[in-house]
């Protein structure tokens, strides 16, 4: 029974449908451009040129991460299961503030893990 508890998120979502909710939520509109890239195996993709962008798939990469933050952007997702550790997660946090030269409050308002 705990193995079906090791993702959040259900089987039969996509890439897309994870990225439309989270544009919902943050209220950015469904009409704006998107576009996709692979880094490192991984899809990256990216709404109105950095307003959001997101990367769903499992083992981010800090290749992926490096490709995220040259888009400069202004909200950033990921799937909770695409890291292994905790570890990755904290260091992510950490990578975008160098990266990004984000404030400790512009990581915890511009990035989600879900």
């Amino acid at each position: 029974m705990l193995l079906g508890l090791l993702d959040n998120i259900k089987d039969d979502r996509t890439d897309l449908d994870l990225l439309f909710d989270c544009m919902l939520r943050w209220g950015v509109e469904l009409s704006l451009p998107l576009s996709s890239q692979k880094v490192d195996g991984c899809t990256i993709h990216n709404v109105n040129g950095g307003d959001l962008v997101a990367c769903f798939d499992g083992k981010v990469t800090e290749a992926v991460i490096d490709a995220i933050a040259a888009l400069s952007p202004v909200r950033v997702v990921f799937r909770d299961s695409s890291f292994e550790e905790a570890a990755q997660k904290m260091n992510l946090f950490e990578l975008f503030k160098q990266k990004c030269d984000w404030t400790d409050e512009e990581v915890r308002n511009n990035i989600r893990v879900i």
